[in-house]
């Protein structure tokens, strides 16, 4: 049920530019999920024409669709697809069929936009699996933080973005045997879906050794919860490189007020990571709020 019409609503209701605007975020997410579709592609071609194989990290592809996918998820992917598809065209119909539905009702206009986009997603999901960690990648990730972007300023709602990594494990770090490595970020991400517990929350691998976490609806106190949970779950882990040692969390976070959605979602996660950073820059735990 859609709530009565908030300030958001009714800019969209004075500017039909608004409309324009989330239209190009549909558009934006699609254009997205088919350059990562041809790229897969393209990248299957040069490992078939060269013999390479696996990719460097030894985990293949990061967004090719599963080698074999049971009947149900094939079922489930079809269905989601026809549902993208009868909403965008029911979208199109009503923004150039010269209705005049969306003019009258702006709620149906929002709900049928999230709706889609959310169907976006569900189809993305299929090929944004991170194959170590079986969490979202970096391209399921970024197309998540857009919906929930939208949906924040839409509902006038906090959002909170972490992104976190180990003391003295980087991406480019070689002091870890590989499958050690391979060990400690499956670990990892084992307590992490231990330590973000709503289904609203969203976590992915961000990068070959850091993660992600998008926490809608969360205020300082309860960012402040779920990081403080992650540091001890983090701290739980043994690190193989010192006897006896323990892995330390480093996280950067921040919290884009409800009504101070004033940048851009990539610029918001370029502050987050920096943010990171600079936590990785003290020994042990840390955790810097942007």
């Amino acid at each position: 049920m859609v709530e009565k019409t908030n300030a958001k609503e009714q800019e969209l209701k004075d500017s039909p530019a608004q409309k324009e605007n989330v239209m190009q975020d549909i558009e934006d997410m699609i254009t997205n999920m088919l350059m990562n579709a041809i790229g897969e592609k393209q990248a299957a071609e040069t490992s078939e024409q060269f013999g390479l194989g696996q990719d460097a990290s030894g985990e293949g592809g990061a967004n090719a669709l599963p080698a074999e996918m049971s009947l149900e998820d094939i079922k489930k992917l079809v269905g989601t697809m026809q549902k993208f598809l009868d909403s965008l065209n029911h979208m199109i119909a009503q923004a150039e069929g010269g209705t005049d539905q969306y003019t009258k009702d702006d709620d149906k206009f929002l709900e049928d936009y999230f709706s889609t986009a959310d169907n976006i997603l569900e189809i993305a999901a299929f090929s944004a699996k991170d194959p170590l960690t079986g969490l979202s990648n970096r391209y399921g990730f970024d197309n998540r933080l857009v919906l929930e972007w939208n949906r924040a300023i839409r509902e006038k709602t906090p959002l909170t973005l972490l992104i976190f990594g180990v003391s003295g494990l980087t991406d480019n770090d070689n002091s870890y045997e590989p499958l050690q490595k391979d060990i400690i970020i499956q670990t990892i991400s084992s307590k992490l879906e231990r330590s973000i517990k709503r289904a609203t929350d969203f976590v992915a691998r961000w990068s070959d050794s850091e993660f992600a976490a998008l926490l809608p609806i969360t205020n300082m106190e309860g960012a402040t919860i779920v990081t403080e949970r992650i540091v001890k779950e983090i701290g739980s882990i043994d690190d193989p490189k010192h006897k006896g040692g323990k892995l330390a969390a480093c996280i950067g976070v921040s919290i884009q007020a409800a009504d101070q959605h004033h940048e851009k979602p990539a610029a918001f996660e370029d502050r987050v990571h920096k943010a990171l950073e600079k936590a990785r820059e003290s020994k042990g735990s840390k955790i810097i709020f942007d």
